[in-house]
């Protein structure tokens, strides 16, 4: 890959998603928050809180609280690593009992918003300063962000029926093809629309589609800031597809799908990896009904999307996106 040409102001970057997606690419942009990075970044993550599922779903429940788990996921992912507090961040309990499963983020955030509340009933402005001040105890120079203060559960229509909650939606045998928000009216954070509005870059992805990607969408003033932000627009596709989401899907039906979603957002990029998988992870997913996602046959969109292949995936124990690659290859289509 090319190197990059030096871009000389600092980049507000603003990444939206949630899941293993984000955190892979904040991973890989936590080199580039230093000043003297080239380029220099501003970083600010939004991140979906639909999750009900696991430790997070069990905090949910009996705490009334937003799920913490995806936003401790970016979190650990931009800590800095010499810290013991990354590591206890990092911690999940083994075990079936009271605290089997739980991460120790989760708990510390849960933690922080009930100190900074003195137990109030409403956690939601204590748990955006708990999100502040575990990223300070973390060492990190970045904001990650809820997408919305508001309780919310994803809605699907599969197969002619409603299904609410992101576990049952995904444990359901087809994928998802049409995606709603209970309550529909919830409301976006207002640093979230704020940062969208001053950033010069906004990449959403990769992660699953719907679950990670569109549900941002669908919170009341995202899809509407990203529609008139000036800043450039990457979307980054996930490697593989997902049997319970986008099972059968094409590299452009990415693309068409998340516009959908957003009918006036303009994306000026769209961003797909063209590295091999091999034959033994290909058979691995196989057995969950997923697939390699084929770069794009086209170049763009009819409606202006510039299509992008590069070689971005790696293999460990599952496809990912390397966070190296990927970042450096977002600067360098920031830089065109």
């Amino acid at each position: 890959m090319p190197k990059t040409d030096p871009i000389k102001l600092p980049v507000k970057l603003v990444a939206i998603g949630g899941g293993t997606g984000l955190s892979t690419l904040l991973k890989g942009l936590k080199s580039y928050l230093l000043p003297d990075s080239d380029p220099a970044v501003k970083l600010t993550a939004i991140v979906t809180v639909t999750d009900d599922g696991k430790s997070s779903g069990r905090l949910r429940r009996e705490f009334d609280v937003l799920p913490p788990g995806d936003i401790r996921n970016c979190l650990v992912a931009l800590a800095d690593e010499e810290l013991p507090m990354t590591k206890l961040f990092r911690h999940r309990f083994p075990g079936d009992g009271s605290v089997g499963g739980h991460s120790m983020g989760n708990l510390m955030l849960l933690a922080l918003a009930q100190l900074g509340g003195q137990m109030s009933r409403d956690l939601s402005d204590d748990f955006l300063a708990a999100i502040e001040c575990a990223s300070e105890m973390l060492g990190i120079n970045a904001r990650v962000l809820p997408s919305t203060l508001d309780r919310v559960d994803l809605v699907a229509r599969l197969n002619g029926n409603s299904v609410k909650g992101q576990v049952a939606i995904k444990s359901q045998t087809m994928p998802i093809r049409e995606l709603s928000l209970d309550p529909p009216d919830a409301r976006a954070l207002p640093a979230a629309i704020q940062a969208i509005q001053e950033a010069h870059l906004i990449t959403l992805g990769p992660g699953s589609l719907f679950t990670s990607v569109i549900a941002n969408l669908l919170v009341r003033g995202i899809a509407d800031a990203l529609a008139v932000s000036s800043a450039k627009k990457l979307y980054i596709c996930n490697a593989m597809t997902e049997f319970d989401e986008t099972d059968g899907f094409t590299a452009e039906d990415h693309v068409r799908e998340l516009l959908e979603y957003a009918p006036g957002l303009k994306l000026d990029y769209a961003l797909f990896n063209s590295a091999p998988i091999s034959a033994e992870m290909r058979e691995r997913y196989a057995a969950e009904k997923a697939d390699r996602i084929e770069p794009p046959n086209a170049s763009a969109t009819g409606d202006g999307t510039r299509f992008i292949t590069l070689p971005l995936a790696s293999e460990f124990q599952a496809v990912r996106h390397d966070p190296e690659k990927l970042s450096r290859a977002i600067f360098e289509v920031y830089s065109r």
